[in-house]
């Protein structure tokens, strides 16, 4: 955890394919009751090709789990979103 300021902002390392990026979300109030969450996740290294094929990923799997989230939080609903992402790796 690099920095952490209270309904604001998180900012973490995050072990990347080729090493550490950095991934900061913040949060932006809409009104008393909505959030806007913003996440950027920057720090990709290697040649062309392979920095695309890193934001692919990380775009997906950031989004899926903000989703989650989000229903969890407004709906009490827990979807599993990863576990049911990766289900090959849930029965190694």
């Amino acid at each position: 955890m690099k920095a952490i300021e209270p309904n604001r902002r998180i900012l973490i390392e995050w072990p990347g394919a080729n090493g550490q990026t950095t991934v900061q979300w913040t949060f932006t109030p809409h009104s008393d009751s909505a959030t806007f969450v913003s996440t950027t996740n920057s720090g990709f290294t290697g040649n062309d090709d392979e920095i695309v094929a890193q934001v692919i990923d990380s775009t997906e799997g950031f989004t899926i789990v903000l989703a989650g989230s989000k229903a969890y939080l407004e709906y009490e609903i827990e979807l599993n979103l990863v576990g049911d992402r990766f289900p090959q790796q849930q029965q190694d």
